[in-house]
């Protein structure tokens, strides 16, 4: 079966056209596994401290009845851990003068709690309210301000998918726009032997689709270790909320499907771009 050469890409075309759209899929994919990546710390990082809170007694608070409180809910509580005075000093050491003792007296017990489920934590807080010097702190409303700042990242990230997706359709319009006006003539030849438009649009759309098919596969490729590092990275820090960054096997299943996405984006404008013209020609 001979294939219509109706549409020819020169080597020069077929090289610029390969490396822009592996270098768009890159970003695409890069793009999504950031966002991916970050959604899942952050889902993490949620459900770390979510159960979490801290109850503190300032010196000359009632301490008796924050622990009757505390006792009171151990069915709600999978543990239970006192801070020290010893602890809470050296914590405090690098702002406190001396060897701290002058300050000790102002020092608050704390204990910290980790719950079975979320709404024992509210319960509790309002019980410990109206204790006498007595505090209950959330350790989730603590880390909102770093989750905000990962929503933001995440937002950032999706702006930058959207415009490198916006800039796969204005490409491939433009390249397709370009190579259908170059063979204006061989379509007026077509058009007077009786082919159909379908017919010349799924030429174009065949060669498309196979440098677009060779460019996805080139930059998922390269985006691939380029997530291993940043995930690499983050899991090095140890310590926040990006150290709980990773992609998920579903993560890697979607950047995937995004390059194939792509891919068919490109056959579609191609098509919907080589349509309009010879219906105006």
């Amino acid at each position: 079966m001979k294939t219509p050469l109706v549409f020819s890409f020169v080597r020069e075309q077929k090289t610029f056209l390969t490396l822009l759209m592996s270098l768009l899929t890159f970003l695409s994919v890069l793009s999504l596994g950031l966002v991916i990546s970050l959604s899942s710390a952050i889902i993490r990082w949620n459900a770390e401290w979510s159960l979490m809170a801290t109850v503190q007694i300032l010196p000359g608070g009632d301490a008796a009845a924050a622990r009757r409180v505390v006792d009171a809910a151990r069915a709600d509580i999978q543990g239970v851990r006192e801070i020290s005075e010893a602890d809470a000093t050296r914590m405090l050491r690098p702002w406190l003068s001396g060897d701290g003792g002058a300050l000790s007296e102002y020092i608050p017990k704390m204990m910290e709690i980790r719950f079975r489920r979320r709404a024992a934590i509210g319960a509790m807080a309002e019980q410990i309210r109206p204790i006498q010097g007595a505090r209950f702190a959330r350790h989730n409303d603590a880390m909102r301000q770093t989750a905000g700042v990962g929503w933001r990242v995440i937002l950032l990230s999706a702006l930058v998918l959207a415009l490198v997706l916006g800039a796969v359709v204005a490409c491939i319009s433009y390249i397709t726009r370009n190579i259908t006006l170059i063979h204006r003539r061989e379509l007026e030849i077509l058009n007077q032997i009786g082919a159909k438009d379908s017919f010349v649009a799924r030429q174009l759309m065949i060669a498309i689709a196979r440098i677009c098919g060779v460019a996805a596969a080139i930059g998922f490729a390269a985006a691939v270790p380029a997530l291993l590092v940043i995930s690499g990275i983050a899991s090095s820090i140890r310590v926040g909320m990006f150290s709980q960054m990773a992609m998920p096997p579903a993560g890697w299943i979607l950047t995937a499907m995004l390059a194939g996405a792509i891919v068919v984006l490109s056959i579609w404008t191609a098509k919907r771009t080589v349509m309009e013209i010879l219906k105006t020609s």
